[in-house]
């Protein structure tokens, strides 16, 4: 007992969390039928974890005088909930002009049952001994109430059948990455629903003709299947909405990692090219600390606005800026490495490739030192005023033109620029050779 109180109270937070975080939804959008019937499905998934509690258990029965009552409300509760989840993918496909008529019989099918269920308990016989944990194995042989147990068995396994098939049929057609996975979570709680439906159905069906031995599966592992399945359950029909803030944060981070890591680089071709840049260089402020990345976006993004984007236009959000940010400092190398092409030599190209070579690095990394070390070379040669033979070698570039990836094919280039020991030796030696022919 003490066992399934443990497990019913983490069950019921897990449960009961996954209401609220839809029921925010339902605030915003409070005639959408969709969010609705989810957020009914998942509070009368909810509700039972608290109700078969056997404290709580006994307690429903005290208050309201009728031994075993609490059963009968938790089975209804459970009943509600798989109907409201079926009616759920019937409205899904109803939306999507997919109706068929057997979804309409499996919605008829769960409102009859509830019928049938409340018509039998009360036509029965469940005095005494209140039955928290063992109600099915204590009373399925009494009249009316075996008829009770078993119709509510039946439409739970049914119902499990149907959502394992509709939520397999509908992630294969819809195209949205979480809600796809958010269906196959469901699809997979069902099968532990499975695990409760079953058993309970064989250990009735088994009783009626002898002494069924699937009582203690019956009576413990059944409701721990189901435990299962609410979990499942909670997660799966929550993921299309928690999941895309996931994505969208894991999409910050990455932005902002990639201006950390493009702003030495950025910031020295931005001092030496200053009439390139269109949002100012702070130098005060650097890529060190959060603060001081949004402090950035908040002073000199609205200033870019006036320029880019017209007076009544939204106000973008961090995300937004950010992007802006890392789009900005994109363009800004690349019109940079143009300015320093008369600064370009083979030499360094040759020299760089055959150093990072002797220390092994991968054939990327190799091609990125060597872009950093000409950047860095020409960019000294640039502001010392050398003069150096141009022969503008070609620059090393992904074959794809999507942006994300010369973003990221850059910042190679930048991690390199700031780290890399090639580049510092490359550096090293071309600048002292070219400083010595300036001074000449």
């Amino acid at each position: 007992m003490l066992l399934l109180t443990v497990v019913y109270g983490i069950l019921s937070v897990i449960t009961w969390s996954a209401f609220f975080y839809k029921v925010r939804d339902l605030a915003r959008d409070w005639r959408n039928r969709e969010l609705q019937l989810l957020c009914l499905s998942i509070a009368t998934f909810a509700a039972p974890f608290v109700l078969a509690s056997p404290h709580v258990y006994m307690g429903i029965d005290r208050i309201l005088g009728v031994p075993n009552i609490a059963t009968l409300i938790i089975y209804i509760c459970v009943a509600v909930c798989v109907t409201g989840f079926i009616a759920l993918l019937v409205s899904w496909s109803s939306a999507q002009g997919k109706l068929r008529l057997r979804h309409w019989i499996g919605v008829g099918y769960s409102l009859a049952t509830l019928v049938v269920m409340t018509v039998f308990f009360f036509l029965g016989n469940v005095d005494g001994v209140e039955h928290p944990v063992d109600f099915d194995v204590t009373f399925e042989t009494v009249p009316y109430i075996s008829i009770f147990l078993l119709s509510y068995q039946l439409l739970f396994t049914t119902s499990m059948v149907m959502l394992i098939v509709l939520c397999r049929r509908y992630a294969t057609a819809v195209d949205r990455p979480w809600l796809r996975r958010g269906l196959l979570t469901v699809a997979l709680g069902a099968w532990f629903g499975l695990g409760y439906g079953v058993p309970k159905v064989a250990n009735m069906v088994w009783d009626l003709f002898a002494t069924s031995p699937l009582h203690d599966v019956s009576s413990i592992a059944a409701p721990l299947s189901a435990s299962v399945s609410a979990m499942l359950f909670s997660i799966g029909f929550t993921m299309p909405g928690w999941g895309a803030g996931a994505s969208r944060l894991k999409d910050l981070a990455a932005t902002y990692r990639a201006y950390k890591r493009l702003y030495p680089l950025w910031h020295d071709l931005a001092a030496a090219f200053p009439e390139l840049v269109l949002f100012k260089p702070n130098d005060r402020q650097g890529p060190r600390s959060t603060r001081a990345l949004l402090s950035r976006p908040r002073i000199e993004i609205r200033e870019g606005r006036m320029i880019l984007r017209p007076r009544d236009s939204h106000e973008a959000d961090t995300l937004q800026d950010l992007d802006l940010l890392v789009a900005r400092q994109r363009v800004e190398i690349r019109d940079a490495q143009l300015r320093l092409r008369p600064y370009f030599t083979e030499s360094v190209v040759q020299e760089a490739r055959d150093l990072a070579r002797r220390r092994k690095l991968t054939p990327d990394d190799v091609e990125a030192a060597v872009e950093a070390a000409q950047m860095s070379v020409a960019l000294r040669s640039h502001t010392t005023g050398a003069l150096v033979p141009a022969t503008a070698p070609h620059l090393h570039a992904p074959t794809a033109v999507d942006p994300a990836e010369e973003v990221a094919w850059l910042v190679k280039v930048a991690v390199a620029y700031k780290t890399s020991p090639v580049v510092a030796d490359i550096t090293e030696r071309f600048t002292g050779a070219a400083t010595g022919v300036a001074a000449s």
